[in-house]
């Protein structure tokens, strides 16, 4: 099938970017907080969380490549991506609320069914929406150009909400609050206003965006779930591609649920200090600077050669991080670690996306919900990992759960929380 060179509208640039700001309300403040919230709030186990997460993994290999295969063979009058997100928004969000509306009664095995239960859900409903808001980057146009400009407005509103995410609850939450449970009606609150903004963002794209008639499916005896996973792995260009991405998933979601302990347990920021919010504000104001930078060195170098340069950037962070003792320090390894981190998210799905149209003139089938499916069976267990991680160290370096007024981690769980983060 031959295409044509498409330019996007500024509409439809926009709606993308709200889209992916809506979804970010959600997903940022899942990766930031479902963390302290289960450990420090709730008071659930350590170990019990590494092991929700652990068992959680068995659904999350069905689940992906499950729900891409379904959305390539969907075939309506909306199109077969833009339908999934005009349903799924809503029960995003709604799922979204459930994980964290933890039943009254304080029994540990309760809170573990509860948090397996809630995360299997939304992380369903997670995977349908992200699939296919993806999926729609790939098929509106096959210009490079494009496609990155498309991408550094979904960039933008992912930065936007994410942050939002990250700075509301240090607004209304008391990070010395002894005990941290007094933290849970205004934690409630936030979740529900976070949710329903979400649901909002999200309907732009859903309603606002027309998919390619073009890209509809024909029916063929290939398109089986056997067929396109083990063709899919068989790509030796999207093997490499999805080992990098696991490793992006995790260092960002390993960063987003343990900078608040790095800061009140390594930094001793406490809540009332403007310095706690000061390195999700680096990162977001340095990552301004970093879009351009990754579409100069996306034209230049080309989407691959541009990711390693920004990852060189990035690890260089991420190690000043670990050595960081003071809150200044702090702040200049988010300022380099948000340049480069903003080209990486601008340029990856948009060299997956030139794998996926490789993969068409070779197969002469259009699949990208079969490759961003298998991505997120291979990508989304690094969230997993990470928690699972966060949870055994926390648990093996005597990590205090409620500490008193004046107290301080045990030095063992100091050194764990950096680790976790540099």
């Amino acid at each position: 099938m031959g295409f044509e060179y498409k330019k996007l509208s500024l509409k439809t640039r926009t709606f993308y970017g709200l889209g992916s700001f809506g979804i970010n309300l959600t997903t940022g403040l899942f990766g930031a907080w479902t963390l302290i919230f289960y450990i420090k709030m709730i008071g659930l186990n350590p170990l019990l969380w590494g092991l929700s997460w652990l068992v959680y993994l068995i659904w999350n290999a069905v689940n992906d490549p499950l729900f891409g295969l379904l959305s390539d063979r969907t075939h309506t009058k909306y199109g077969r991506r833009v339908p999934y997100l005009m349903v799924g928004g809503p029960l995003l969000s709604l799922s979204f609320i459930l994980l964290y509306a933890t039943p009254t009664i304080s029994e540990q095995w309760v809170y573990f069914v509860w948090l397996l239960t809630t995360l299997i859900i939304y992380d369903s409903f997670f995977t349908i929406i992200g699939l296919n808001f993806n999926s729609l980057m790939a098929e509106l146009t096959i210009d490079p150009d494009e496609r990155a400009k498309l991408s550094l407005f979904a960039g933008v509103g992912s930065g936007f909400g994410i942050s939002i995410t990250y700075l509301l609850p240090i607004l209304f939450i008391d990070l010395d609050a002894v005990p941290f449970s007094q933290n849970l009606s205004a934690f409630y609150y936030i979740v529900l206003i976070l949710a329903i903004f979400g649901a909002i963002f999200l309907a732009f794209p859903a309603f606002g965006i027309k998919e390619r008639p073009e890209f509809l499916p024909e029916k063929s005896e290939k398109l089986n779930m056997w067929y396109c996973t083990k063709t899919t792995l068989k790509n030796k260009a999207f093997l490499t591609f999805v080992i990098f991405n696991f490793m992006m998933t995790y260092v960002v979601f390993a960063i987003q649920s343990n900078l608040p302990f790095y800061m009140a347990d390594v930094l001793g920021v406490s809540s009332d200090n403007i310095l706690g919010s000061t390195p999700l504000l680096m990162f977001i104001i340095f990552s301004i600077f970093g879009y351009p930078v990754g579409l100069y060195l996306n034209k230049k170098k080309g989407n691959k050669r541009a990711l390693f340069i920004l990852s060189i950037i990035v690890v260089f962070g991420f190690i000043l991080v670990t050595f960081s003792n003071d809150a200044l320090f702090a702040n200049i390894s988010f300022m380099i670690i948000g340049f480069g981190y903003s080209g990486q998210t601008l340029l990856v799905y948009t060299l997956l996306a030139d794998i996926i149209d490789k993969d068409e003139l070779d197969a002469g089938q259009r699949r990208e919900g079969a490759f961003f499916g298998i991505n997120a069976l291979v990508t989304k267990p690094a969230q997993s990992v990470s928690a699972m991680i966060s949870g055994f160290i926390f648990a093996f370096t005597n990590f205090n759960q409620n500490l008193g007024v004046g107290e301080t981690q045990p030095t063992s769980a100091v050194i764990g929380i950096k680790l976790l983060m540099g």
